[in-house]
């Protein structure tokens, strides 16, 4: 007697036999093996199939020849009820073409009753195929879950890469094409795969059919009805069995188009962010050389002759200087190096006040709406750079609305978006909202990407510089906020910027430059003018000396050091460069004022990256002036330093 390994549980079997000394003899059989068993006895055709829908057996026993019912058709009956229960078919005698047909119907196993000795280890057999299967079955029902709600595409293609056998649920909606189409062959999804890619991606395709490349890994844009690029990541690798012998093909698609935008943002970001610091690089020196410009045009026109011919040309340099020092402004408001004046207001006020202009701004031919909330709610910014912001993009919309429509401007209290939340405080805080939307010709994707760099701009006829977004991309970050935008083509463009609530309550911190000593006037008092540009500091020696003041110069902050300490007495008044090699203005100044404690500072610079001093000057406004400079701005500038009333 063959040798067997009982289940570890009580086996249910369901035993067709019209014999009673057969089913005793298979009781037996089984028991003497080891074999737990629960065996339902049926004779007829009725009890048969009613105890097949009344329960759940692991194995099926059928003499071949019954009364009313012969083996296969009890066979076929098991098929059609339980599908996965196993047959195992006992006779007496079956002739070979019965026998091949039952096996080839699904019967487990055939025994003759002469040889029922077999019986334990068939059953033993026919239990553990059905657990296999049932376990094989739970695994490919997970599969098939996984497959029908993943959002990522599987594929399985043959060997030689010649047919796809499956695909799932997912790859239907990523390609935007039916599985049927996809399935026709291995290659039918460079159909669907972006003009612009399917070269690349048909070459990289082939390399790895071919067996050139160990992986198929490219990113990709498939065709969109709207336009709108989907870009999907498609990988494939080769499955193996233990041999090693490649068995099939197995491919996985991805929908990246979220990812790309993220980095397609950041790259813009990161590009916006090197131009702002090449901008703020050299607007110092931009700014020192047009003060030289500006402000010596300035004191050459107050000696000349009225009736002089040079006046123009002079006055034509003094004009050049100043849209020059314009420029420069706009490119430094970009980087966020701009020194600001920011204090706390109500933009509700501020924007009613701006009303009438920006009627007059649009003109006739454009309806104009502002939507401004009844409550009081307060920002902190330079009022006067929000004032710039809100005209640059009124001017924008309504270039866009050159054959009229409407132009509304509003102002809200809203919660930041997701992505936005930790830069205003978390998911529960709240800030203002200013929306500037125009139904006009809408903004071309590609130019989108780019509005926010300085020198871009789509208006070469009418001369436009391309500094009017970078600027409101600079102001608005600076102040702590973000802007956004949204446009469609023939549809509008929407502009959202949003600010940081404060408390109104919020106030600028006192000033701490002292201011004990007495006013002095010029001739009273003596400058110190540190600035490492030759040029400007002749110049401003030449301006302060024709007002009375007593000068001396230092090309950098170890000079104006040893000056202080030679002469610290006498030396009333630092004017000093912020932007300087070696010692920042900042820095000399606190240097100094160990050596001298009443020493009065008066910073210029055309900017400052150094957050230190942006933020000693932002306290104390009074003691900056910002270059270029006009021969007047400087005089008044050291005057209020030094004391002296307007």
């Amino acid at each position: 007697m063959t040798l067997v390994t009982p289940p570890a549980r009580t086996l249910r079997l369901l035993h067709l036999e019209d014999s009673a000394r057969d089913v005793q003899y298979v009781e037996d059989l089984l028991a003497d093996e080891g074999l737990s068993c629960v065996i339902t006895r049926v004779a007829r055709r009725a009890p048969f199939e009613a105890a097949l829908r009344a329960h759940a057996f692991d194995v099926v026993i059928c003499d071949y020849s019954l009364p009313d019912l012969d083996g296969l058709s009890a066979l076929r009956l098991v098929r059609a009820i339980a599908a996965d229960t196993p047959v195992i078919i006992v006779s007496g005698s079956i002739d070979s073409l019965s026998a091949v047909q039952c096996l080839r119907e699904g019967a487990t196993d055939l025994l003759l009753k002469d040889r029922l000795e077999r019986l334990p280890s068939a059953v033993t057999r026919a239990f553990d195929e059905r657990e296999r299967r049932a376990r094989l079955r739970e695994v490919e029902e997970r599969f098939q879950q996984l497959a029908d709600q993943s959002p990522t595409g599987f594929w399985f293609i043959t060997a030689d890469a010649s047919r796809v056998e499956y695909v799932s649920h997912a790859v239907e909606s990523l390609w935007g094409e039916r599985a049927a189409v996809l399935v026709s062959e291995a290659g039918a999804f460079l159909a669907c795969v972006h003009d612009d890619d399917r070269l690349r991606v048909a070459a990289a395709w082939e390399r790895w059919v071919r067996g050139d490349a160990p992986v198929f890994d490219e990113e990709l844009r498939v065709r969109s009805p709207n336009d709108e690029p989907r870009w999907l990541h498609h990988s494939g690798t080769r499955l193996t069995d233990a041999a090693g012998r490649v068995t099939r093909l197995c491919c996985i698609t991805q929908d990246i188009t979220a990812r790309k935008a993220m980095e397609t943002r950041m790259q813009h970001t990161q590009r916006l962010e090197a131009v702002g610091r090449l901008a703020g690089g050299i607007a110092h020196d931009f700014n020192t050389l047009l003060t030289v410009i500006t402000a010596t045009s300035e004191l050459a026109l107050a000696r000349i002759d009225p009736e002089d011919p040079l006046l123009a040309d002079l006055s034509e340099i003094r004009s050049a200087g100043e849209r020059g020092a314009g420029l420069v402004a706009q490119l430094i408001a970009f980087s966020r190096q701009q020194i600001m004046r920011p204090r706390v207001i109500d933009p509700v006020e501020l924007m009613r006040n701006l009303e009438r202009m920006l009627q007059r701004l649009i003109g006739a031919h454009i309806r104009f709406e502002l939507h401004l909330p009844k409550v009081r709610v307060f920002i902190r910014v330079d009022p006067g750079q929000l004032e710039q912001v809100l005209v640059n993009l009124v001017v924008n919309a309504r270039d866009a609305l050159r054959g009229g429509g409407v132009l509304s401007v509003s102002l809200d209290v809203v919660q930041p978006d997701a992505d936005l939340a930790e830069k205003f405080g978390g998911p529960t805080a709240s800030c203002v909202q200013i929306t500037v939307r125009d139904s006009g010709v809408g903004i071309p994707l590609e130019v989108q990407r780019r509005v926010f760099e300085p020198f871009f701009t789509t208006k070469v006829m009418e001369g436009g510089t391309g500094l009017g977004l970078s600027t409101v991309h600079g102001i608005v970050e600076q102040s702590g906020g973000s802007v956004r935008l949204h446009s469609t083509v023939g549809v509008g463009t929407t502009f959202r910027i949003l600010l940081p609530l404060v408390s109104h309550e919020t106030r600028r911190p006192a000033s701490s430059e002292p201011h004990a000593s007495p006013a002095l006037r010029g001739g009273e008092a003596t400058v110190l003018v540190v600035d490492d540009d030759q040029a400007l500091r002749y110049l401003v020696k030449r301006t302060l000396s024709a007002a009375g003041y007593t000068v001396l110069m230092a090309e950098n902050g170890s000079t104006a050091l040893r000056l202080l300490e030679d002469l610290g007495g006498d030396v009333d008044l630092l004017l000093t460069d912020i932007v300087m090699p070696e010692m920042s203005g900042h820095q000399l100044a606190e240097r100094g004022r160990q050596l001298k404690p009443d020493l009065r500072v008066l910073y210029m610079s055309g900017y400052t990256e150094d957050e230190v001093s942006r933020r000693s000057l932002l306290d104390n406004m009074e003691a900056f002036v910002p270059k270029p400079f006009t021969v007047t701005s400087l005089t008044r500038g050291v005057s209020r330093a030094l004391g002296r009333e307007d």
